[in-house]
C-alpha cells in the first residue's frame, strides 16, 4: 500500500531517528486487546510514527497499541495505538517490516518521553 503525498509530507517534517533494532524491544496488540500478542523491533522512529518489524504481517489499515522500549543510557518506554500504514516487501524469509503512523498516546508523559529522546538521544537521522 502506498502512502498519500500528504502523508508522506508530513513524515519529511519529522526528525526519524534509525535505531540499533537489536536493542529495542516493542510489544503489540489490536487495539482493545489485553494482551500483547506480538513481540518484535524498532528500525527508525519519529513523533508521528514508525517502521518496526513482526514475525507475524499485520495488514494496512490494522489498529494496533504498542508499547516500545528505546535504546540509550537511560531506557525510555512509551505507549502508543496508531494504524498500519505500509508494508516493506522485503522477499527474505523471516520478520516483516511494516510501517505505523501514531493517532494517540496513552498519556502525555509518553509523547513528551518520545520527543525527548528524538531531541537528545545523539542517535542518527534517517
Amino acid at each position: 500500500m502506498h502512502e498519500s503525498a500528504d502523508h508522506s509530507a508530513e513524515a519529511r517534517r519529522t526528525q526519524r531517528l534509525r535505531l540499533p533494532a537489536m536493542y529495542t524491544l516493542l510489544r503489540v496488540r489490536h487495539v482493545g486487546d489485553q494482551r500483547y500478542r506480538w513481540t518484535g523491533h524498532i528500525y527508525d522512529i519519529s513523533e508521528t510514527g514508525m517502521r518496526f518489524e513482526l514475525d507475524t504481517p499485520l495488514p494496512a489499515g490494522t489498529e494496533v497499541e504498542v508499547r516500545g522500549m528505546l535504546p540509550g543510557h537511560h531506557q525510555v518506554t512509551f505507549h502508543a495505538a496508531g494504524r498500519i500504514v505500509r508494508m516493506h516487501d522485503d522477499e527474505e524469509v523471516g520478520p516483516t517490516r511494516m510501517g505505523m503512523t501514531f493517532t494517540k498516546f496513552n498519556h502525555d508523559i509518553d509523547r513528551q518521553r518520545l520527543n525527548i529522546y528524538l531531541n537528545h538521544s545523539g542517535l542518527k537521522a534517517a
